[in-house]
């Protein structure tokens, strides 16, 4: 059982934290709070769902996406209070199920939206330096919130014309969002970043059926690294095979983790949910479920320290080491093309998938075994006048680059 006072939580029998194993340094995290004499155990589950042995066990649970809570599994955890999950997307969790156990739910939105912007920057980039030339067109972000936003401003600083389509922010006033469908259809790249949802008045599932399908641009890049469903991927096989000139990323997969052999060989780009598994992400998921867990707990002002962010990440020293640039001259799309490929270039994750995915398992094990992955905000430029430019300086921390003059 938890308790909202430190003094009193550190003389109970110890809380038990069940966590996924794929999440980096909650090892640390635990062992943090132990060295300040909490009273902690910590446990881990491999695969997708924890035992029902491991479960009973637990007062805390940390889990991914790819964990399913819902009344059969709230059931097998009876001790259960507090249930966090290391993503911004929550539909694998019944908060209903959870609110009627009294098991209090946390997610950590923001989390990893940084790494699915470097991913769509990363297949934009690429998908313009194999054609030497920029979309022609709008890039239109189907949902603007944190990932959204990020894909969005980095984009904007590779140099094209972005727009935002949120109609449920459009609705509540927010501005520079609209919710123009016709406009989005007409975009040369179109990139999604929502929730998936079956009712209310803005669904998603299916978002993309075989009507909005066959009306999109000639020629557009469609980006998929929200979730699989968003997109009807039978629809887009007909389309493919009609070939309709269409070139589709896919980083989610309908029916995960089984994936779409038939499609595969039509997409322009494929990979195994991973746009948000920066190192930086994964590991600040885990520091953010422990910082909402203590709060919880022991109130806003507890007393309890964790390490900062820069600390957990020092074990990986290539994910998090500069990448320097000397640019005398103001750089073309090109150079900063090729600078955010050098740092993050999805065609690896692309051939990773194509090479080694076959069924569920692996797929999972592509996952789990994943690299780790810098961020672009790794990049460093150093360059001349044209660095004293305002214009300049907002495309570079657009693509989230640090800059100072020679």
């Amino acid at each position: 059982m938890l308790f909202n006072n430190s003094s009193i939580a550190m003389k109970i029998n110890s809380m038990h934290i069940l966590a996924d194993a794929s999440m980096p340094q909650v090892a640390v995290l635990a062992e943090h709070l132990q060295v300040q004499g909490m009273a902690l155990t910590l446990s881990t589950f491999q695969g997708r769902q924890p035992s029902a042995a491991q479960l009973s066990a637990a007062d805390v649970l940390m889990i991914r996406s790819i964990t399913r809570v819902d009344g059969t599994l709230l059931q097998q955890a009876p001790k259960l209070r507090w249930l966090g999950t290391a993503t911004i997307g929550t539909e694998h969790v019944d908060a209903a199920a959870c609110a009627a156990a009294g098991v209090t739910f946390a997610s950590t939105p923001g989390v990893n939206a940084r790494a699915v912007g470097d991913y769509v920057a990363s297949a934009v980039a690429n998908f313009a330096l194999e054609r030497n030339q920029l979309p022609q067109g709008e890039v239109a972000i189907v949902g603007a919130g944190h990932t959204g936003r990020a894909a969005g401003e980095r984009l904007q600083g590779l140099g094209l014309n972005v727009h935002y389509y949120d109609p449920p922010l459009h609705a509540q006033g927010v501005e520079c969002v609209h919710n123009n469908w016709q406009r989005v259809l007409n975009s040369a790249v179109i990139s999604l970043h929502v929730p998936l949802t079956t009712c209310g008045e803005f669904p998603t599932r299916y978002l993309f059926n075989t009507k909005n399908i066959q009306q999109l641009a000639t020629g557009c890049l469609l980006i998929n690294a929200s979730r699989g469903a968003v997109v009807a991927e039978q629809a887009l096989l007909q389309a493919m095979q009609r070939q309709q000139a269409l070139h589709v990323v896919l980083d989610v997969w309908e029916h995960e983790p089984q994936i779409n052999h038939q499609l595969l060989p039509w997409l322009h780009y494929a990979t195994a949910h991973i746009a948000g598994h920066s190192l930086a992400g994964k590991v600040g998921g885990s520091l953010q479920l422990f910082e909402q867990w203590l709060q919880f707990a022991f109130g806003r002002n507890h007393a309890w320290q964790l390490p900062p962010l820069n600390a957990l990440l020092q074990p990986w020293p290539q994910a998090i080491a500069p990448r320097l640039w000397q640019q005398a001259q103001a750089p073309s799309w090109q150079m900063l093309a090729s600078w955010v490929r050098a740092i993050y270039d999805i065609r690896n994750d692309d051939k990773q998938l194509r090479d080694q995915v076959s069924d569920s398992a692996s797929f999972d094990a592509l996952r789990k075994a994943y690299q780790a992955r810098p961020e672009l905000s790794c990049g460093q430029v150093h360059g001349g006048d044209w660095l004293a430019d305002s214009d300049w300086q907002q495309r570079l921390s657009q693509l989230s680059f640090s800059f100072s003059r020679l």
